[in-house]
């Protein structure tokens, strides 16, 4: 017969195969149950906590969270609490001193700031922005904080069959690059945002503290770009394994200036300052390997992984990245 490709995806002891022939998958099902002791669990309904739910009729695949969401929910005692339509405020303020210091034996800061962290690196990149920067006061939490933790947790036992849902489609992959220059009020770092979109679902996502200040906004786009790029070259080699082809993988960024310092392999006194790391990105563009395109703020969906969002832009950047 017509050979089939066949993708096995093993963690630890734990083994999800994907072909587009049943057949392909009994054989190998059969080679590895003659070899190892092992269960057969049939079609997957949860892979490492992950529940899958396959809809055939409109070929889509959801991935969610909803029992750990719920359990999490449940041990802080909020199941019956208000919920939040907004992971994260936009008028929170998350300083070093906007609150009485926190005694963490009372209150366990870092294990929900962690447990949120695995939700938000795994199938909520909507709670991306708050988590990272509520990561960032695990050594000294405040009163602040312990709020906004658990602001976000109303907002997830509001939204907890929400997951990363994928439909069948030749939509190519689209990546989508922001910085919010000197967010960070008590060190003026800036914030990078990216999100790479494929089959209609978000694949990967950052939302991170740049490493050094940024002296311009056009600075803060350029490192956002680099980390862009570094992803994009990454998944270009990933998807290739995968045998899927995506050429010139174009990057969506709202930066004017720093497009035009990415497609310019000139130098000027303006830019000659920043770093020679992030120059490899104008590299990249040359040789074809990424694209950078404009894109107005307000189609921006990089923009959830840099800031706290208006219930309108947060809602649309969701349905951009699949979430539903």
């Amino acid at each position: 017969g017509v050979s089939a490709t066949l993708f096995v995806m093993v963690y630890v002891d734990d083994i999800l195969l994907a072909s587009k022939r049943e057949d392909a998958i009994a054989n190998i099902k059969n080679k590895i149950l003659g070899t190892f002791d092992g269960r057969d669990l049939g079609e997957p309904s949860d892979y490492l906590g992950i529940h899958i739910s396959r809809d055939q009729a409109t070929s889509s695949i959801k991935l969610s969270h909803p029992t750990m969401t719920m359990d999490l929910v449940n041990k802080y005692g909020l199941e019956n609490a208000k919920t939040n339509r907004l992971p994260l405020s936009t008028g929170a303020t998350l300083g070093d001193s906007d609150g009485e210091a926190l005694d963490t034996s009372r209150y366990p800061y870092r294990q929900l700031v962690g447990s949120l962290m695995h939700l938000a690196v795994t199938t909520r990149p909507d709670i991306a922005f708050a988590v990272g920067a509520l990561a960032r006061h695990l050594a000294k939490p405040n009163s602040a904080h312990w709020a906004a933790v658990k602001g976000v947790l109303r907002y997830l036992a509001g939204s907890a069959d929400v997951g990363i849902t994928f439909r069948g489609s030749n939509q190519p992959l689209a990546a989508y690059c922001d910085a919010d220059y000197a967010a960070d009020k008590d060190t003026r770092r800036s914030t990078t945002g990216y999100v790479f979109v494929l089959y209609g679902g978000a694949i990967s996502w950052q939302s991170k503290r740049q490493p050094t200040v940024a002296a311009s906004t056009t600075e803060a786009e350029y490192q956002a770009a680099a980390a862009a790029v570094r992803e994009a070259l990454w998944l270009r080699k990933l998807l290739s394994d995968l045998d899927i082809s995506c050429g010139t993988v174009c990057i969506q960024a709202d930066n004017q200036a720093a497009i035009k310092l990415l497609n310019n392999p000139l130098v000027s006194a303006r830019s000659k300052h920043i770093d020679v790391m992030h120059h490899f990105a104008r590299e990249r563009v040359l040789r074809k390997e990424v694209a950078f395109q404009y894109i107005s703020t307000d189609l921006q969906l990089a923009d959830m992984f840099t800031k706290a969002l208006p219930c309108g832009k947060h809602e649309f950047c969701c349905q951009g990245v699949g979430l539903v």
